[in-house]
Formats: C-alpha cells, sequence, structure tokens
C-alpha cells in the first residue's frame, strides 16, 4: 500500500479539456431500398491543437494478479519447419503485463493521471490516481514492479475498487477509464445477482471498463458484457506476443479521444420502427415517448477522425424488416435516396451482418452475460456463415474496406480467422469463442483493437493524432528495458540453450518480423573469385551470379536477437530464403535444412543492379546460391522465389530508399511491414 501524502489531492492538476464542446456531425442516409438508413456521427479529424500530443487522461489500471499470473509466457516465433512455435525467455503473463503498464506510464504526462488497482483473493489499491508528473511517474514506477502474484480471482473486487479512486472527482476535462485485465474465471465474491444488474444500479459510472482477457480459460461472455454496460471495449489476448499490440491500440483510443460517454436518440414517428442490426445488446436500446418510438443507442467514447455508422433496419411489430410506409409516412426525406457511394453502403451492411453473424453464436443469458450454447453444433453455425457469406454485399466491391471484411471472414492465413475458428470443434472451444465476442466488438465499436486483423485495421486509419499516440506507445513498448525473467526457461528439445538466462534485448521480440536474410559473417563470392563476409560488402562491389558478374546497388541490414536461423552447408540463412539446394531447385531453407540455430547480430541482403534475366539476381553465399532482392518473380506458384514484394525490383529500390541513405550503400531496416489486408510483406520499416 502507498503512503498518501497529505498534499496528494491538491497535486492533481485540473487538465485544460481537449474534447471538443461542438460536437460531431450527424447525417442520416436512407436506403434506395426504403427498408432502412445509415446514420453517420463524425467526430473533427483532428482537435483544434494541432500540435498536442494526446488528449488528457484519468486510466486506473485493474490488474488480476491471482495464482495463474505467473504463468509462463513465451513469445511466438517459427521453428526450423516454418511451423507456430515459442521462444521462452523466462517471463510470466504479469512481466508482461508490468511492461504494458510501464509502456502506457511512460506516454502519459503532468497532464494525465493513473491509478493501479490488483486484486487476487483481496483488492489492494497500488496507487490512487495520481498525477504522471516526474514524482508521479517515479512511484508509479515502483508501484508497477512491486505487483506479486497471490491466490484467487476477485473480479468483482477489483472493477469496484477501480472505480472508486473516481470517487469525488470533478469534471477534469480527462478522459476517464478503467483498464482490466485477467487471465482467467472469477471464483470470488462474484455478486449473486451478476455483474451487469451490479453495474446497472451504479449507473451512471464515473468511468468507462474496458476488459481485456489473456488466455483460454477466461469467461469472455462475462467480459464482454462487462465492458458493454460499463461503455467500453472487449479484447481477447490470445497469447503473449498480443498483450503489448492490444494495450498499445487500447490506450491509443482513450489519448485520442473526441468525446465521451456519448449517446444517440432517435425519435421517429408510429410509422417507423429502426433497430441496430449489429446483434444483441446488454443494453435496453427501443421505447416509446408518447405517440412516437424512440431508439436509444450506447455510443460510448467517440475518437478523432472515426466516423460512427450505424445502419438501422425498418422493421414492424413483429420484428420483420419492411419498407417506409408511403401512404403514413411523417418523415417524407426518409424515401429520398442516400447519395452515399454504393461501396460504402455495402461495407456498413457488411459490417452490420457480420456482427450479426458473430452475436447469434452466444445467448445473452437473464444475469446480462454472454454465454455459448451448451452442446455446440458448428454445423449451424457454418452453415449461417456460408449464407452470410453467399448474401454478404461485400463481395461485390473490390475497394480495401470490404475487402478487409471478407478477409476476416475467409481470407487465406493469417486472415479468414473467422472460418478457420469453425472449421474445428476445438478451434471453436478453444479459441474462436473468445475472438468472436472481440472481433464483434471492435466492428461494433469500429474501433482497432490490433495489429492483427484486416477487418478493424480499417478503423482509426483516418486519424493522424491515434497515429501518432498509437506509434509513441509502440515505439516505447520496444524501447523499453524488457522485464526481469521471473524464473529459469525449460530447456526444449532441438533447442540452443544459453549459458545464463535473460530477458530479449528488446521486446520486439514479442512482436517480432520475419526478415529474409544471410548471417553477417556468410561468405559472398565476389567477381574476382575472392571471398568475403556479406556484411562487408558496398555498393558499387562485382560479385558472380549464375549470369555472370553483377554490380551491388545496395545492402539491407537488419539487426535482430535470437533469430531463428537455417545452416545450410556454410551458410546461416533465415528459414524462407530461397537457396539453390543440392538438386539445382530453388527451395526454403526451412524445407532442406539438417540444423537450426538461435543468432543474435545482423542479418543482410543485398540488392544488385536491374537485369531482365531472374537468372542475375543471385549471390552465392557460403558455397550455395541465395536469391537477391528485385529479382523480377513476382507471381508463380511452383517458383518459391515468387513473391509481389521481394520481386519487384521498382518497389524494393524505393523501399529502400526511404530508409535513408546509409553508408557505403548499406541502409539499416527495423524489419518488415505487412499489408493489411492478407499480411504479405509489402516493405521494409525504419529502424
Amino acid at each position: 500500500m502507498v503512503k498518501k501524502e497529505d498534499d496528494q489531492d491538491k497535486r492533481s492538476i485540473i487538465s485544460t479539456s481537449t474534447l471538443v464542446p461542438d460536437g460531431p456531425t450527424l447525417t442520416i442516409h436512407p436506403l434506395a431500398t426504403q427498408d432502412g438508413a445509415i446514420v453517420k456521427v463524425e467526430p473533427p479529424r483532428s482537435p483544434s491543437i494541432p500540435s498536442i500530443s494526446h488528449v488528457p487522461c484519468d486510466v486506473v489500471l485493474v490488474i488480476d494478479v491471482s495464482g495463474s499470473m505467473s504463468s509462463e509466457a513465451p513469445a511466438p516465433t517459427l521453428d526450423s519447419d516454418g511451423k507456430s512455435s515459442l521462444e521462452d525467455f523466462g517471463l510470466s503473463i504479469l512481466d508482461l503485463t508490468k511492461h504494458a503498464a510501464r509502456t502506457i506510464l511512460e506516454t502519459l504526462d503532468e497532464g494525465d493521471r493513473m491509478g493501479i488497482v490488483t486484486f487476487s483473493t483481496d483488492v489492494q489499491v497500488v496507487q490512487p490516481l495520481l498525477p504522471m508528473d516526474n514524482d508521479g511517474k517515479e512511484l508509479a514506477r515502483s508501484n508497477i514492479e512491486s505487483m506479486k502474484h497471490d491466490r484467487s480471482t476477485n473480479l468483482w473486487g477489483g472493477i469496484t475498487a477501480g472505480l472508486k479512486l473516481f470517487e469525488n472527482n470533478t469534471d477534469t476535462g480527462r478522459v476517464p477509464a478503467v483498464m482490466v485485465l485477467t487471465d482467467g474465471k472469477p471464483n470470488y465474491m462474484c455478486p449473486r445477482r451478476g455483474y451487469v444488474p451490479k453495474l446497472r444500479e451504479m449507473s451512471p459510472l464515473p468511468a468507462t471498463i474496458h476488459t481485456f482477457g489473456f488466455g483460454y480459460t477466461i469467461r469472455s461472455g462475462l467480459l464482454k458484457s462487462i465492458a458493454e454496460i460499463g461503455g467500453g471495449n472487449y479484447a481477447f489476448i490470445p497469447d503473449a506476443g498480443m498483450i503489448g499490440t492490444v494495450f498499445i491500440h487500447a490506450v491509443a483510443h482513450l489519448q485520442s479521444t473526441h468525446a465521451t460517454k456519448c449517446t444517440l436518440e432517435l425519435t421517429t414517428p408510429k410509422s417507423v420502427r429502426f433497430r441496430t442490426a449489429v446483434g444483441k445488446t446488454v443494453h435496453d436500446e427501443v421505447g416509446t415517448i408518447g405517440e412516437c418510438n424512440k431508439l436509444t443507442i450506447n455510443l460510448g467514447n467517440l475518437q478523432y477522425g472515426q466516423s460512427r455508422d450505424i445502419y438501422l433496419e425498418n422493421v414492424n411489430d413483429e420484428g420483420q424488416r419492411v419498407t417506409f410506409d408511403s401512404s403514413k409516412m411523417e418523415m417524407p426525406d426518409l424515401l429520398i435516396p442516400s447519395e452515399l457511394p454504393d461501396a460504402d453502403i455495402a461495407y456498413h451492411k457488411s459490417r452490420s451482418m457480420i456482427c450479426d453473424f458473430l452475436a447469434s453464436c452466444f445467448e445473452l443469458n437473464t444475469n446480462g452475460e454472454y454465454g455459448t450454447p451448451k452442446n455446440v453444433d458448428l454445423k449451424q453455425f457454418v452453415a449461417a456463415l456460408q449464407k452470410l457469406v453467399a448474401e454478404i454485399p461485400a463481395q461485390h466491391f473490390g475497394d480495401r474496406r470490404n475487402q478487409s471484411l471478407m478477409q476476416d471472414l475467409v481470407g487465406e492465413s493469417p486472415a479468414g480467422q473467422v472460418s478457420l475458428a469453425l472449421s474445428r470443434k476445438e478451434y471453436f472451444d478453444r479459441w474462436g469463442r473468445h475472438y468472436f465476442l472481440s472481433l464483434w466488438s471492435a466492428h461494433a465499436k469500429q474501433l482497432c483493437n490490433s495489429f492483427k486483423d484486416p477487418g478493424p485495421l480499417m478503423y482509426n486509419d483516418d486519424s493522424p493524432l491515434f497515429a501518432r499516440c498509437r506509434d509513441a506507445l509502440d515505439r516505447t513498448f520496444d524501447d523499453l528495458p524488457p522485464p526481469k525473467p521471473t524464473y529459469v526457461p525449460r530447456p526444449r528439445p532441438n533447442h540452443v540453450q544459453e549459458a545464463s538466462v535473460s530477458a530479449p534485448v528488446s521486446m520486439r521480440s514479442y512482436r517480432s518480423p520475419i526478415v529474409p536474410c544471410f548471417s553477417a559473417s556468410s561468405s559472398v563470392l565476389l567477381s574476382g573469385g575472392q571471398e568475403v563476409p556479406v556484411c562487408k560488402l558496398c555498393e558499387g562491389a562485382s560479385v558472380q551470379t549464375p549470369a555472370g558478374d553483377r554490380r551491388v546497388v545496395a545492402i539491407l541490414r537488419t539487426p535482430v536477437r535470437r533469430a531463428l536461423m537455417c545452416r545450410v552447408g556454410e551458410l546461416l540463412v533465415t528459414p524462407w530464403h530461397p537457396i539453390v539446394n543440392e538438386d539445382g531447385r530453388w527451395v526454403f531453407p526451412a524445407d532442406v535444412a539438417a540444423e537450426s540455430v538461435r543468432y543474435s547480430g545482423a542479418v543482410y541482403s543485398v540488392l544488385l543492379q536491374k537485369d531482365g534475366n531472374t537468372a542475375s539476381h543471385a549471390v552465392k553465399v557460403g558455397g550455395v546460391w541465395g536469391v537477391t532482392l528485385g529479382h523480377s518473380l513476382v507471381t508463380g506458384s511452383d517458383d518459391v522465389r515468387a513473391h509481389p514484394f521481394f520481386g519487384d525490383y521498382a518497389k524494393v529500390l524505393k523501399s529502400l530508399e526511404s530508409l535513408g541513405p546509409g553508408r557505403n550503400g548499406v541502409r539499416t531496416c527495423g524489419g518488415v511491414q505487412r499489408e493489411v489486408i492478407g499480411g504479405m510483406i509489402c516493405g521494409f520499416r525504419r529502424a
């Protein structure tokens, strides 16, 4: 428990509000089919003060420290077969949670406040809401580090303690939020009538509640319900590789908030009965006022640069979709079709259809908690998905937003997680049901909740403030010193065990890109027959290729820490960098290497002078021919070299030039960039 100073409350700074008082614009767009409308709520793209780094926030972290939070949290990687694997750095779930908390802390300033609550069997207010000036930050760092795991999971106690930190607070102009992270099921002091009824009794709540479920043993339906009644968002964190990105995006949303706790009320004549089309909700939306129908939609927080687009259906008393009755029409404007582009209308209708499908996989229990039907038969969900894919309007449009929705549903891996979750019952039971609730929340609220899914990545992409906040958090997460390992990792088969245990040099290991390159010491064959380490190559050097001598145009250098590499003869190469095997065929090292090792240092790729002959784009490294960048093969399934980015000389050169001039033609990058849709590598990222 932190000792409370007498003048602690006096240090609470009243922030200058950056929430624009004029409010967002609202427009209603009737559909040409005359059976519904799209309501657009559009905040400004940026704050009125362009130089602002972020909107001031009051953030209370409510963190589960039950015994399960001490579980190992290995980082996702690839094994020597290119299959998903895990790399153990001795870090626990709580270690990574602390790192995420420190990341949030370091991006706050004296205009923000942070509070910390932990819960297990008991609840502890580790830190009340304090301004994050230098003294406050120093204290918060110490308090975060002091968190230790304990026993049971008293989720209710943690939530109520977090909300109480906002008691007796006047309107400070900050964005108030409670962020709850848990990895288990609440099993102690749960409210008898349920969480949702108890929270509803406490309304209006002093802060929004955002919930984060880590792992596969969570009660995700409860976490979704808590976030919904709390005006916040729910996100699923399947593994250690997602902790950073989910927290980063959640805090970036808070820091780019335009207005808080927003509600949209629509009053229509009896002849018009609107309903939302994004699935069930814990809120009571439909009501009447005298002779009119009333629809109340809880929007929650609005972010700069991100509209909220609500697709409404017109229904009769039985809930069936019907067209507007022109003979009874008291709102003639609803008969005038919108001028919204067809692609926009298709996108918002499709997004709502996806939400409705995801919601159909869950029951809303009488206590307000979402639950998966018992003895579920996935065949009915698969049939519903097939029907959705056959009818969804997005399939008829080629723009990136509509196609991102199709990628969510049926795209190739790593997209297409919805269809993958329903392909096997064990997938749905283990992770699919948690993921569906998280994806539903992201699409319903139009929030980008991680770097993973193509659909949600479309949201917040027109908000400069969100991008600045996200990038600042992203850099901080990577650059902060890693946590100290909690335990000694257990050796695994075929694993090169190091002499001492240490955390990763950079937390980028938990968000690692895969870079196709040679190790620094691998020898490359020059035109004159000499060999030099690839790290000694420079612009203008002449090397041998299968088609004769060619000049080096640029070298790409990428620092790595314990990256998975394949040993082929004397060559150490990344698993997916095409090489020529003993039979003269181009293959992936992952398919032919006899040994895999962990490598720290720098890896290198080479760009040679442009030549239409594909054979002139290879170098002999460690006695093995390896492909170079810009080899002109961009399509084709029968050649492992084919790649739409690595094979396109112009794209490679442009991306290399974006990294800066470098020295002697050597440019350093921090990894790869991937396309929003499909995850294909499309560029190099600045270090």
